[in-house]
């Protein structure tokens, strides 16, 4: 059990640097990516569109050129809304009819109970506990706070506190709506109330955890360190998420959801902020 924890975790790591990686080859890259879009959209068949599609090309156009950053991250955005969305539609459609990836639940829940050992259940009651939303809520607020007054701004303290509040809200409606119980508690390591699904912690985790490397790795020069910020995010959120199933307290779907509605809406405030900020001469929330 616990060489399978380290292999996840390692994936989730892996992950990062492989997306960074290519985010790192298409910025090396951005000119040649530019010129191969503008021929596209000056082909002659591009040109006897109807106007209600010429404008959104010209519009797409407008952002690319004067900032092919500001355009890449608001489309990266959009692609991520767009997949978490997708994802936490099916994930809601299959836990309540109990189809789909759901039939993996008890397999894994029973999986893991049978391979608990001392140690592993040591790191993940600590996990758990550093990893409870009121404690990530906290963490965060003090951390925004001091990086606005580091920067001098509101940005950092309204994008910790959007994320945070947003994801917590988010998961309480969702927990109340979809009534999902619990496992059974004989084997649950650990105490839990309240509905299962979505996982609060799993889904703060992402939120908390996200806005924070989001807001850290917009300060750094280094490519290098940004990547490590962002791995180093992803690898606890995934050690928060697997220690609720490890301690028997939430379904592997539950979890899952977590993730993706927490993501859903980091994506949601970050995007929405680098669109409010674009023409105020900010980027992450502090002066540039």
């Amino acid at each position: 059990m616990t060489v399978i924890v380290i292999a996840l975790l390692a994936a989730a790591a892996g992950l990062v640097v492989l997306a960074a990686s290519a985010w790192r080859w298409a910025a090396a890259r951005r000119q040649d990516l530019l010129t191969a879009g503008r021929r596209v959209a000056d082909r002659p068949h591009m040109q006897w569109l109807p106007g209600t599609c010429q404008t959104p090309i010209a519009r797409v156009r407008y952002v690319l050129r004067p900032g092919w950053l500001f355009g890449t991250s608001v489309v990266l955005g959009l692609l991520v809304i767009a997949s978490a969305a997708a994802g936490a539609g099916i994930l809601v459609k299959d836990v309540t009819a109990s189809d789909g990836i759901a039939v993996l639940d008890h397999p894994v829940a029973s999986f893991v109970a049978a391979h608990h050992s001392g140690p592993l259940t040591a790191v993940m009651r600590a996990a758990s506990t550093a990893g409870g939303p009121m404690v990530l809520a906290a963490v965060t607020a003090v951390a925004g706070v001091l990086l606005g007054i580091i920067c001098r701004c509101w940005g950092p303290v309204l994008v910790a506190g959007m994320t945070v509040a947003g994801s917590v809200g988010l998961t309480i409606v969702l927990k109340e709506v979809l009534g999902r119980s619990r496992p059974p508690l004989d084997e649950a390591l650990a105490a839990a109330d309240g509905y299962a699904f979505p996982s609060a912690h799993a889904a703060t985790a992402a939120a908390a955890l996200g806005v924070l490397a989001y807001l850290c790795a917009g300060r750094l020069r280094s490519w290098g360190a940004q990547v490590t910020v962002w791995a180093g995010a992803t690898t606890l959120t995934a050690l928060v998420g697997i220690s609720r199933v490890y301690l028997g307290v939430h379904w592997m779907t539950d979890v899952i959801g977590g993730w993706t509605f927490g993501v859903l809406w980091l994506a949601v405030v970050v995007t929405g902020w680098t669109v409010f900020t674009r023409d105020r001469g900010m980027t992450r929330g502090s002066p540039s």
